[in-house]
């Protein structure tokens, strides 16, 4: 995200302190957008070295962290030709599960910890962002256009948190499947020499796989009945 001019963009409505941007910006587009106050505190710096913007002269130029600032009309200018720019770039993530899976196939038990990891963290993630968007106010006499926009924006996060959650549970229902292919060729077991090592690691591999197929059938069972 350009959080440069995410911040030149609250500016254009007035001068504001860094702290204040940090909070309007979170509170217009929702909780992917907040910002720690390092990453605010750098910006505004490099801003300024930047020219974008300039502080306004309130009597405490020596604290930063205290004075507020504007935009200039070079900042006015880099913020017209961001938004006139046409953003095409396709950027596919590089996703490290997958990779693990897919080089390190006897160190599948580590890989499956950080499967459910990861599940975990972006299933509760989820639920903060429904909360949020749950807490926007629905007011049929008068349209809140921020408000609107602010539902949009957390509509994409959730949209995009539950395409994680799938993802992570494709990616254990696909390890499950090639366990129970017969013909499944691994590329360790492939190898002519240390045979008993090879047995030794398919034999952990039947445990691991026994266990992920008993953790499935009881998710599968929990959903069935209701349960969290």
């Amino acid at each position: 995200m350009s959080t440069k001019h995410a911040l030149l963009g609250l500016l254009l409505e007035g001068p504001s302190y860094p702290y204040q941007l940090a909070d309007r910006l979170k509170e217009r587009l929702g909780p992917s957008w907040a910002l720690s106050s390092g990453q605010v505190y750098n910006t505004i710096r490099k801003m300024e070295e930047e020219e974008l913007i300039a502080p306004v002269a309130n009597g405490s130029e020596d604290q930063t962290r205290r004075r507020s600032v504007s935009i200039t009309a070079s900042g006015e200018r880099e913020f017209e030709d961001w938004l006139e720019a046409i953003l095409v770039t396709v950027k596919l993530p590089r996703r490290p599960e997958l990779l693990k899976i897919t080089l390190a196939p006897d160190r599948l038990k580590t890989v499956l910890g950080h499967i459910d990891a990861y599940e975990e963290r972006y299933a509760k993630r989820l639920s903060e962002f429904r909360d949020v968007r749950s807490l926007i106010p629905h007011q049929p006499t008068l349209v809140r256009a921020d408000h609107v926009l602010l539902r949009l924006n957390l509509s994409f996060d959730i949209s995009l948190l539950e395409g994680e959650l799938q993802r992570a549970r494709e990616m254990r229902e696909m390890l499950l499947w090639l366990h129970a292919q017969p013909n499944a060729v691994w590329p360790s077991i492939a190898n002519p020499s240390g045979t008993e090592k090879a047995r030794a690691r398919q034999d952990a591999r039947d445990e691991l796989f026994e266990e992920m197929a008993a953790t499935q059938r009881r998710r599968a069972k929990r959903e069935r009945l209701g349960q969290p």
